[in-house]
């Protein structure tokens, strides 16, 4: 987000912009910060307060890196996204990167050689460990069979710059047109030349009235469970291990927070499920090979993903009106894509 203050409007009369980005996630804010560099005169809406937790997002802080474990294209665009960051921190001259490495851990070789290829692409070189070096080092309890390394470049994004930002204006009909679109809600109504949808697990609600149809799952789970911590020494970890559930961690100050890649397939408009069974499997692992985490978390966080079929973004046009752009699809990959 550029380095204005934050602006929050409750007029309701039409005002006029160039672009209107609607969801103030991770995407709508970085395609925000983008257009306004650009000289445009973007106007963002969300429904809630910023921030908030009816994202994907868990808590106030994001991890970077450079490891990727999913499509090799995206490697540059982390690698660029972390370059970013650090011309913000520069730009507002606060520290929004705190570096440490990010320990990377699977029993798949080839999954791991993968990630590590992408370290080596941006420049930088992973660090091998041993299981016995690991296990040494962070006071883990890793089987022999493990292959693990750090990622030197990961960090953990705990600021993010202000912008302009019309909170609690939740879009309830977008009206196609050219040279403009009308938005409306309760709080007024928005035109704009362009319209850029980041809506998360509201995209149905918003594309479906649209004519576009997107086979979207909302997955309700519990993304954040801090346990009191004062020996650990990294403050990212990643395991994929193929017989049990993937999940990542990083640490604060003071805590170690353990998000549970899992979750259960819900209504956005629906109940909210029981994860007990969740709760008991993640504090079981995590307490099975990080010892020094204890056996109780002392807070909990919870969140939602959107997720596509095969678990990759969908970043399209609208098929008849070009004016608009969605994306969608998201949660579990943007962390290390944008410069909120």
């Amino acid at each position: 987000m550029p380095s204005q203050s934050v602006s929050i409007h409750y007029n309701m009369s039409t005002e006029e912009y160039q672009v209107a980005v609607v969801g103030g996630g991770v995407i709508g804010t970085c395609a925000a910060y983008s257009l306004v560099k650009a000289g445009k005169k973007t106007v963002l809406l969300d429904q809630f307060t910023v921030p908030h937790a009816h994202g994907s997002s868990g808590g106030m802080t994001r991890i970077t890196r450079t490891a990727n474990s999913g499509p090799p294209q995206l490697t540059p665009i982390m690698d660029d996204a972390f370059k970013q960051w650090l011309k913000i921190s520069d730009i507002v001259n606060q520290e929004l990167i705190s570096f440490a490495p990010m320990l990377v851990v699977s029993h798949e070789l080839e999954d791991i050689k993968n990630m590590a290829i992408s370290v080596e692409r941006t420049g930088h070189t992973p660090n091998w460990l041993t299981p016995e070096e690991t296990n040494a080092k962070y006071m883990t309890r890793f089987p022999k069979d493990s292959v693990m390394f750090e990622d030197t470049t990961a960090g953990e994004l705990y600021r993010s710059a202000g912008g302009t930002l019309l909170e609690s204006w939740p879009v309830k009909e977008v009206e196609t047109g050219h040279p403009l679109i009308t938005l409306r809600g309760p709080q007024g109504v928005i035109r704009a030349k362009g319209l850029i949808l980041c809506p998360g697990p509201w995209a149905s609600n918003l594309l479906m009235p649209l004519g576009v149809n997107l086979p979207l799952r909302y997955w309700y789970f519990d993304n954040i469970f801090d346990f009191l911590l004062s020996t650990m020494r990294t403050k990212s970890f990643y395991w994929k291990i193929k017989d049990e559930f993937p999940h990542s961690a990083f640490v604060g100050w003071g805590a170690k927070h353990v998000g549970l890649h899992d979750g259960k397939y819900v209504r956005i408009d629906g109940e909210e499920p029981d994860l007990s069974l969740l709760r008991e499997q993640v504090v079981a692992y995590f307490t099975k090979y990080f010892p020094v985490l204890g056996d109780k978390p002392v807070d909990e966080e919870l969140c939602w993903y959107t997720i596509t079929p095969d678990e990759e973004f969908i970043l399209d046009c609208h098929p008849q009106h070009n004016n608009i752009v969605y994306a969608v699809g998201f949660s579990g990959t943007v962390m290390c894509l944008s410069d909120k």
